[in-house]
């Protein structure tokens, strides 16, 4: 239908940051971060289009420069809000994407700041070695963001393509029916090595084995080493043990590609003194020709055999087209390949498929690990759909423009947003357990030593040390700890006290002739878990038959824990609660609900789902715990008969899980003030049948935390003497709850220890590291850590295994970055990590020092 005439308004613009899942290519397998770009545009009619594209800033490869470009992306995407595209025709929606990309280039160029003046004479070297390589071909001059403004490109042309009823490849003019796919080899050093894996791949061929072979070396060998390796596959393939045509891209390194022609005129006369006929060996211009500049000078020494085209290091399929057009100009006997950088996605992969067959020509395409043959797409656009389903939990990044209401939880709440999520996340996902408690001990100037991530030990310097591992501590003793894991003794205990916990048993391992009698004695539905369980493995519950016992069964025989003894207890129908007692107080309580969404009538389930994750992630206790897209998620989907397209009615919440645990993707709130005073006395009571028990998270079903408990079916399910203190701390709705700072008062009063009354706001800190901690870049480590976090101080080598550094800064940042120093950088391999309290030195930066510039004083 011709749509000529339609005018598109683009009203709404989403930038989508993720993580792709591996290298792809043919190459190293590991993850990658893209953009996406969707555009929603509205036609006069009221038709709505949508437009997608994909960034792949792949540093100097593109042009890109880290954060800079999400940046750079965020401010180009706020000037396409409102663009209108008027269809004419389409040459007209191409000139009009090219004007946009015109001064959206122009932009990138400004955004670019200059290089700064070199503070070194090794740097200024390098300046003038860069000025002198320009000035000689060598290098091009830099276009930046080309990685990022090919998600904006690709973008507009699929949703002016779109407006016109059209493909992206009809868009583009499209010249070929289909392309052959051919996969290349990663070379590597050496020219034996490169020419084995040639011969392995030939012998490996199917057919009449006389396929095309394609190695990318990736600049690996000199100059000599280029040619040497040339004469010798044109021997191989003479003696019939190669293809007759080999391709060999990139063979020397990007400042060598001026020797690139010099190659292809050796390669050719070595293919025409062969005695086989039709020998082709192709020298190729890859990584070091991505840009017009770069093409021109090459034709200029001669060109060569081949040119692949990487569109994201071209900077766009429009640019794509240019180099391809240029080089065909110049030498119609060049072949043009085309293939992609490293870790794509579907949408570029979608936009790569369409450009193959726009080019003037192309002789080979790779996308993926397998030769693929690419056929002209069928309209309209890209053909491609936003993947929600593969990109949706490895999200790390979510902008709309304009912004998009506020994200709120069932009861309309919002999510809680905390200061402390940057100087954790270095620490992991059990950041929170592993450091807390070592923040209030700093706070009330206790001093510390920590051995890992999870253990340290704190003192007064009077009494003895306090030895603490994740949330384990002097406040629980080695009883309380074995009692609890036995779910049996507790049971037992919990009902001696007159607290309400299910009727239950425990049974032999495998005895299940036993528990499916009893499981009919007090009445399905019941719940099968191990006698000794954490974490929840091997728990199933609401078993509503026999059939489903006998599943729960071997589900508890298939998990870790499946060669113990195990439990057959009542169901309690009731929400899940974790209610923490310290000593003989309840100090937080969270109601834990299974993963969903709130609709509000204009995000789909996937844009909620994504939204909802971006919350998590500023949650100190959450960001490493998102909502899964998984089974379990579809199945819930499923049977609201949803979609992640869908997009829910305000108000409606959408369950993504039948799991209400936070690990995956549950929600924490807190209800502590709302919570009914016999629901406390109840903990409390169960705490207390448990000697040795002073800290502990109480896990119990209830119906409703607001009426007596005698008033519903409740019962407690489960003690925790080790429970994790974050959750509490950092709950995503409602009040946090101080729960580490009670803790470590609990420990103070208990052991006399000799502490501040009041909790330091600021710390000045002397670090002493111990390990393998030099000659691994721990020094520079710790200053990037340090400015990050807003720490001053210095760091210092003592000796061969040791490293001194102060630490002055705001009590979270100071603290988190104590705990991180047990980890270091990559290489390092720290033992321990002593922390003592000083005088605050007179510091305005973090430094890297030879001696300690100032006397510290200490202070403790």
């Amino acid at each position: 239908m011709d749509q000529s005439g339609r005018a598109l308004t683009v009203d709404r613009v989403h930038a989508i940051a993720y993580r792709t899942p591996n290298g792809g290519n043919g190459q190293a397998k590991q993850s990658r971060g893209n953009y996406l770009v969707k555009l929603e545009a509205t036609a006069g009619e009221g038709v709505r289009f949508i437009g997608l594209g994909e960034a792949q800033p792949r540093g100097g490869d593109t042009g890109d420069r880290g954060s800079a470009s999400w940046d750079f992306l965020l401010e180009a995407v706020k000037t396409l809000e409102g663009r209108r595209f008027v269809l004419t025709g389409r040459d007209a929606a191409v000139a009009a994407v090219q004007e946009v990309m015109a001064e959206l280039r122009a932009a990138a160029l400004e955004a670019t700041p200059a290089r700064p003046r070199p503070t070194s004479l090794k740097k200024a070297v390098k300046g003038w070695a860069r000025q002198l390589a320009g000035r000689a071909g060598r290098i091009d001059d830099a276009i930046p963001f080309r990685g990022t403004l090919i998600g904006i490109e690709t973008a507009l042309l699929d949703i002016v393509a779109r407006g016109l009823d059209l493909s992206v490849a009809e868009l583009l003019g499209l010249r070929a029916g289909k392309v052959s796919g051919l996969v290349a080899l990663t070379g590597g050093s050496g020219v034996e090595k490169n020419l084995a894996l040639l011969t392995e791949a030939a012998a490996s061929q199917s057919g009449d084995g006389d396929e095309p072979l394609w190695i990318d070396l990736r600049g690996s060998l000199s100059p000599p080493d280029a040619a040497d390796l040339i004469e010798q596959v044109v021997r191989a393939i003479s003696a019939e043990q190669l293809p007759r045509q080999v391709i060999l891209e990139q063979p020397v390194r990007p400042r060598n590609r001026q020797q690139l022609p010099d190659l292809q005129r050796k390669a050719a006369a070595a293919a025409a003194a062969s005695p086989r006929a039709g020998v082709d060996v192709r020298v190729v211009a890859g990584s070091s020709v991505w840009s017009r500049q770069g093409l021109d000078r090459l034709i200029a020494r001669g060109g060569s055999g081949a040119l692949n085209i990487r569109p994201a290091a071209a900077g766009g399929l429009l640019a794509s087209i240019e180099l391809a057009e240029v080089a065909l100009a110049a030498n119609p006997d060049i072949q043009i390949y085309l293939s992609h950088s490293e870790g794509i996605g579907e949408v570029a992969a979608a936009a790569l498929r369409n450009l193959a067959v726009a080019l003037p020509r192309l002789d080979y395409i790779q996308i993926d690990d397998e030769p693929e043959e690419v056929t002209a797409p069928q309209g309209p656009g890209l053909g491609a759909l936003m993947p929600y389903e593969t990109i949706v939990d490895r999200i790390t990044d979510y902008v709309t423009v304009p912004t998009p209401v506020e994200l709120t939880g069932a009861a309309g709440e919002t999510p809680n947003v905390y200061d402390e999520v940057p100087y954790l996340q270095p620490l992991g996902p059990n950041g929170t357990k592993g450091h807390l408690l070592e923040r209030e001990a700093l706070a009330l100037g206790l001093s510390t030593t920590r051995f890992s991530k999870g253990a340290f030990v704190a003192s007064d310097g009077i009494h003895d040390q306090l030895v603490f591992k994740w949330s384990r501590s002097p406040l629980s003793s080695a009883v309380s700890l074995a009692l609890c894991t036995h779910k049996e003794a507790t049971r037992m205990r919990l009902n001696r006290a007159g607290v309400p916990v299910p009727k239950g048993r425990t049974f032999a391992n495998r005895d299940y002739d036993s528990a499916r009698v009893y499981a009919e004695r007090i009445g399905y539905p019941v719940v099968v878990k191990p006698a000794m369980g954490v974490r929840g493995i091997g728990v199933v519950a609401n078993i509503q038959d026999e059939n489903e016992l006998d599943l729960a069964f071997q589900q508890l025989e298939d998990s870790k824990l499946g060669n113990q003894d195990f439990i057959v207890e009542q169901h309690v129908t009731g929400r899940d609660y974790r209610i923490v007692v310290v000593g003989d107080e309840v100090i937080a309580a969270i109601l834990r609900e299974p993963a969903s969404v709130v609709g509000d009538g204009k995000n789909s389930v996937a844009e909620l789902l994504i939204r909802k994750n971006l919350a998590r992630r500023l949650n100190p206790h959450l960001w490493g715990r998102p909502i899964k897209y998984d089974d379990a998620a579809r199945y819930q989907l499923e049977r609201a008969g949803l979609t992640l397209e869908s997009v829910p009615e305000p108000g409606q919440q959408v369950l993504l899980s039948n799991t209400c645990s936070l690990s995956q993707g549950g929600d924490s709130i807190d209800v502590l003030d709302e919570m009914h005073p016999s629901i406390k006395e109840a903990c409390v009571k169960a705490v207390r049948a448990i000697p040795g028990l002073a800290f502990c998270g109480v896990d119990f079903l209830l119906e409703d935390h607001t009426k007596p408990i005698d008033e519903q079916q409740a019962g407690i399910c489960e003690l925790n003497a080790h429970a994790a203190i974050g959750n509490c701390e950092y709950p995503l709705y409602g009040s946090p709850r101080q729960v580490a700072r009670t803790f470590m008062q609990e420990c103070v009063r208990q052991f006399n220890l000799d502490a501040h009354e009041q909790r330091a706001e600021q710390l000045a800190l002397k670090l002493t590291i111990r390990g393998r901690v030099t000659g691994v870049g721990y020094r520079v480590w710790m200053q990037r850590r340090a400015e990050t976090f807003g720490v001053t101080g210095w760091v210092r080598n003592v000796n061969d295994r040791t490293v001194e550094a102060v630490l002055v800064g705001a009590t979270p940042a100071a603290s988190a970055l104590a705990a991180a120093a047990v980890l270091g950088p990559k290489n390092a391999l720290p033992t321990s990590v002593s922390t003592v309290h000083v005088q605050p030195p007179d510091v305005n930066s973090f430094e890297i020092v030879d001696r300690t510039p100032q006397e510290l004083v200490h202070v403790g």
